[in-house]
C-alpha cells in the first residue's frame, strides 16, 4: 500500500487551529508552508488508507481545501530520532524498534512502567504535550485510587489504555474514529502483554453503556464540546473524567460544555492544559413528619 500525505489549505488565520486539528489525529510531525497570498498549507501523513484518510477530512473546516499526494518512498528518518519519554519517575514510553533502549531501561528500573510502542504509520508515540499530560496525570491517580474500568476516547496508538492496563486496570475500552489506530491499540496491547485487558474498535461513544470509573479523552476542543453529554454519562457518578487536547488560554468554552462537572486539578505543558473533572456531589436532606 502505497503511503500518502495528506494537505490541508488554510487562512494564515486557521493555521494554528488547522495544526491542531492534524496533530490531534496522531500524527508524527506537521509541516507547515510559507504564506502565499494570505493562505498557508499544511501537511502531514495519516497512512495510506482511504478510510483512514476520509476520517481525517471529516474533522476540517468546510471552508479548508485539502488534498493528499502519493508518497514513493516514505521518509522514515524520524525514526532515528526519536527518543523514549519519562512522563513520570516510574513510567517512560519506549520506541518499539529501540530495543537496546528498552531492555536498558527495564534492566535498570525495575520499578519502572516501560510502555512499548510501535506507532505504525500515523500515530504517535506519547510524547506531545498533550499525551504526555495525560500519561503523566493518569499514572497519578492510578497509584492514588482503585480504577476497575477504563474508556479511552480517541485512543490514537493506544498509549493511555495501554499503561492503565500494565498498571493494573483490569477493563479498558479504547474507541477512536480510525481503523488505523483502533489496529495499532491492538497491536500495542500485545506488545505489552496486555491484550486481555484492551478492547478497541470504532464504536460511538453513544452506542456505549457505561459507566467507566474514569474516562480520558485527548482530543480537539471542538470534539470534546461535541461529545460532552456522552463523556458526563459514560463517567460514573463516582468516577473522573480526564481532558486534554485544550489550549491554556482558550478552553473555558470546553469547561461550559462539560458543567455542572467540576475541575479539581490541571496541569499544562508547551501551552497546552489538560484537566481531571469530577460529577458535582448533592446531598438530599430528609424531613421527618410530625
Amino acid at each position: 500500500m502505497t503511503n500518502k500525505t495528506f494537505h490541508v489549505t488554510v487562512p494564515v488565520a486557521d493555521e494554528d487551529l488547522a495544526a491542531d486539528r492534524l496533530w490531534q489525529l496522531g500524527v508524527e510531525a506537521v509541516g507547515v508552508g510559507p504564506d502565499v497570498d494570505g493562505f498557508v498549507e499544511l501537511w502531514t501523513s495519516v497512512g495510506g488508507r482511504d478510510a483512514a484518510i476520509d476520517r481525517a477530512a471529516a474533522t476540517l473546516e468546510s471552508h479548508w481545501s485539502w488534498r493528499t499526494a502519493d508518497v514513493v518512498a516514505p521518509d522514515e528518518t524520524w525514526r532515528d530520532f526519536a527518543t523514549p519519554n519519562r512522563y513520570r519517575a516510574d513510567g517512560v514510553v519506549v520506541p518499539a524498534w529501540q530495543v537496546a533502549e528498552f531492555e536498558a531501561v527495564a534492566e535498570r528500573d525495575g520499578d519502572t512502567v516501560v510502555t512499548v510502542i510501535e506507532p505504525a504509520t500515523s500515530f504517535g508515540l506519547g510524547d506531545h504535550p498533550t499525551t504526555s499530560l495525560s500519561l503523566g496525570m493518569l499514572a497519578d491517580r492510578l497509584a492514588a485510587t482503585t480504577v476497575g474500568s477504563l474508556l479511552d476516547v480517541g485512543c490514537g496508538s493506544g498509549v493511555l489504555g495501554v499503561m492503565a492496563a500494565q498498571r493494573g486496570v483490569p477493563i479498558v475500552r479504547a474507541t477512536d474514529v480510525s481503523a488505523g489506530a483502533v489496529e495499532a491499540t491492538l497491536a500495542n496491547a500485545a506488545l505489552n502483554g496486555v491484550a486481555d485487558r484492551v478492547e478497541a474498535d470504532l464504536a460511538e461513544l453513544a452506542d456505549l453503556a457505561g459507566p467507566f470509573d474514569f474516562v480520558v479523552a485527548n482530543i480537539l476542543a471542538p470534539v470534546l464540546i461535541a461529545l460532552a453529554p456522552q463523556l458526563q454519562r459514560l463517567t460514573a457518578a463516582t468516577g473522573e473524567l480526564l481532558i486534554s487536547g485544550i489550549l491554556v488560554d482558550d478552553h473555558a468554552h470546553v469547561l461550559d460544555a462539560l458543567r455542572p462537572m467540576r475541575v479539581v486539578s490541571t496541569e499544562t505543558a508547551g501551552g497546552w492544559a489538560a484537566g481531571l473533572l469530577r460529577h458535582e456531589v448533592t446531598t438530599s436532606v430528609s424531613t421527618t413528619a410530625r
